[in-house]
């Protein structure tokens, strides 16, 4: 996600209502118990798990994960209280290749690159979305390539169909997030003589409920979890994706503190070995997101 595009959607069978859920907070899910795993069984290449640092080298290392559970199909919290979701097993399988324990923190969504600066987090795995201005202080391994969606409606009453049909209205998005400074370059550009009034919330799921609610005619989120929770709320007859045109394409990545060259290196390896032996592609239908795929995981948006 572009600096965080989080909506909350309980796989199954989703009662959408005036709030759309409650976001889990301070649990934590172990490697060890990861569910909905990709069916391919991922062994430990050992020349991939010498790429690691040595102090991550001891079998009872565990490294510490964090995420936001609020987000699918990326990360979200099924009826079992288990973090499952597209980027959860593909981190999982990612690790189960360098022979890698890890546990992942559910926390929210602003304060995940503050645990990853004061290194309570060695890992950040979020559908955070791999930018120019976070790579100043962070490094990113590229899974995933995903664009916004502007989130409407059922029926699309308004007809908003791209950025410009913003103007002027209220839209809801998450706070601190790439959405968020999008509509802000809307009303210091196209929409300046009739801005865009941005309400931020804490979670996606606050934010899509303003527009459920009528208080906001559009939500600005994530593509892959804009058609996601268009298809899974309700009968799929809630809300819709009104966009026609690709915005803000960019890829989503697993961040890292920069400078720790060691284990990004190990990651990005781990990554496009998963990519080329299959198991990626299997992970992406699993969870109807193909559309999405890379070829090669990169570090910083850069080929390797």
């Amino acid at each position: 996600m572009a600096l965080g595009h989080r909506a909350l959607a309980v796989i199954g069978s989703i009662a959408v209502t005036t709030a759309l859920g409650a976001l889990m907070t301070g649990c934590s899910t172990s490697s060890d118990e990861s569910a909905e795993a990709a069916e391919q069984t991922v062994e430990v290449d050992p020349q991939l798990r010498a790429m690691l640092p040595g102090e991550l080298l001891a079998e009872s290392t565990r490294i510490t994960v964090g995420t936001e559970s609020g987000y699918p199909p990326f990360e979200y919290t099924n009826e079992a209280g288990r973090i499952v979701g597209f980027e959860i097993d593909l981190f999982d399988a990612a690790s189960d290749r360098l022979g890698l324990k890890y546990t992942f923190h559910d926390m929210p969504w602003d304060s995940l690159v503050d645990e990853l600066y004061a290194s309570n987090v060695d890992i950040v795995a979020a559908a955070m979305s791999d930018t120019a201005e976070r790579r100043a202080d962070s490094d990113f391994v590229d899974y995933y390539n995903d664009s916004d969606a502007i989130m409407v409606p059922a029926g699309n009453p308004e007809g908003i169909t791209k950025l410009t049909d913003l103007c002027g209205r209220t839209v809801a998005v998450l706070v601190e997030t790439t959405q968020a400074e999008a509509l802000t370059g809307l009303n210091a550009g196209d929409c300046r003589a009739k801005p865009v009034k941005i309400v931020e919330f804490e979670t996606d799921a606050d934010a899509l409920a303003q527009v459920q609610a009528g208080k906001a005619d559009a939500e600005l989120t994530q593509w892959s979890t804009g058609a996601y929770n268009a298809k899974q709320i309700g009968s799929g007859d809630v809300f819709e994706v009104g966009n026609t045109e690709i915005i803000n394409p960019t890829p989503l990545g697993f961040r890292f503190l920069k400078g720790d060259v060691q284990l990004v290196g190990a990651y990005q390896a781990a990554l496009q070995s998963i990519i080329d032996d299959g198991t990626y592609a299997q992970i992406l239908e699993k969870h109807d997101l193909s559309e999405g795929a890379l070829a090669t995981a990169t570090v910083n948006n850069q080929q390797p």
